[in-house]
């Protein structure tokens, strides 16, 4: 019998309640320290609140990348133009955290809650090609809680060193980031 893993970093009713809307790249302007992806929500509180769970639960430094971030950049059907930024859980790093404490987390198949969305910069914006500059240079970015009236909540910050920057042309049905697809966009594809 398939073990199955249920996980999720994601709590459903916070995240409902905190109305993620956008999302902001954050930079020194000097260079000298590594950029911020800001995760805008409506409600400030509930968004802290978010994050003050995730650092409870994978501390202020996401050594194993527990965290799944992602941002696809291209185009989506029935999407303005622009990208998508999708958040979630990585039971594989979840598993190899536990066997580096000794113990074990055996499964098969895993089912993650994820969060996704869709981000439409004005034509000309340069933030996410600076943001991906900064990653790169650096090596590492945290991600943090905005408030809608943009004031970044550094307190709550989670350093990272990986990113998924993906093509949305590279993206078949099988694929964690297929979620910020409309389902019926691969109902010709075959699963490989």
């Amino acid at each position: 019998m398939k073990q199955i893993l249920f996980q999720s970093l994601i709590d459903i009713d916070k995240w409902n309640e905190a109305r993620w809307t956008a999302t902001a790249c954050l930079h020194d302007p000097d260079g000298v320290r590594p950029p911020y992806v800001g995760l805008v929500f409506e409600n400030a509180d509930a968004g802290r609140s978010i994050f003050k769970d995730l650092l409870e639960r994978i501390g202020s430094i996401d050594v194993f990348e527990e965290l799944y971030f992602a941002i696809i950049e291209g185009e989506i059907p029935e999407e303005a133009p622009g990208y998508s930024v999708h958040v979630s859980s990585d039971p594989t790093r979840t598993e190899a955290r536990l066997r580096s404490q000794g113990q074990d987390l055996p499964f098969d198949e895993a089912i993650v809650i994820s969060r996704f969305q869709r981000m439409i910069p004005a034509p000309d914006s340069p933030h996410l090609s600076k943001f991906k500059s900064e990653v790169q240079a650096h090596g590492r970015y945290a991600l943090i809680p905005v408030s809608s009236d943009v004031q970044p909540q550094f307190d709550c910050a989670i350093e990272k060193r990986e990113i998924h920057f993906r093509q949305a042309a590279n993206i078949g049905k099988s694929d964690r980031d297929a979620v910020v697809f409309p389902e019926k966009w691969f109902e010709n594809e075959s699963v490989n």
